[in-house]
């Protein structure tokens, strides 16, 4: 069977629905001590994640960029689930929202919905293909009116709700999906 580590940042949103389509092997809540070397962090995660004999990582709610030594221990095996659709480019190809405050972004930015994206790892930040996106969800025309008038704690309370929404609803299913296609078919039933 397949085995699933997932890290997190406080909270792992999606990881009940995701417990009942996979086996998740260990879930490792890591945050690197201020001032920590990252490179030597990501090798001592993946120290902590070899006994597990994991399959592929999940990040859910993990908000650190991974470095060369767990990249490199789990070639194309790391997915992260992201608040935003890595589908929507900038003219040099860069994604259109990336980072922590993507939905926020997308809000400010005029759309009329907003998904969620599990894309592969790479070095550059939310920059790896993207394997699966959710369905939509719909932005409230009333959310669109404030961020035109610059009514930031409308939109950044909307933000957070809606980026909610979107973890609640579809991140767990999303993973194994993502999963699902990164895997060979026999590793994901």
């Amino acid at each position: 069977m397949l085995n699933v580590a997932v890290l997190c940042s406080k909270r792992a949103p999606g990881l009940p629905e995701l417990r009942e389509l996979v086996n998740v092997a260990c879930v490792l809540d890591r945050r690197p001590p201020r001032g920590c070397d990252r490179r030597s962090f990501d090798i001592q995660t993946a120290a902590m994640l070899a006994p597990y004999d994991v399959d592929a990582i999940v990040l859910l709610g993990y908000i650190y960029i991974l470095t060369e030594p767990l990249l490199t221990a789990f070639p194309d095996r790391i997915l992260n689930l992201h608040d935003a659709d890595l589908t929507r480019r900038n003219e040099d190809g860069s994604p259109r929202y990336p980072g922590l405050h993507a939905t926020r972004d997308a809000i400010y930015r005029g759309e009329r919905e907003t998904r969620s994206c599990v894309h592969i790892v790479t070095p550059d930040l939310d920059a790896g293909p993207v394997v699966a996106r959710s369905n939509a969800f719909p932005v409230a025309p009333f959310v669109r009116v404030a961020a035109s008038r610059g009514e930031d704690d409308i939109v950044r309370a909307y933000a957070y709700a809606q980026r909610e929404w979107m973890m609640r609803s579809a991140w767990g299913a999303l993973a194994f999906e993502g999963l699902r296609r990164i895997l060979p078919e026999s590793a994901v039933a």
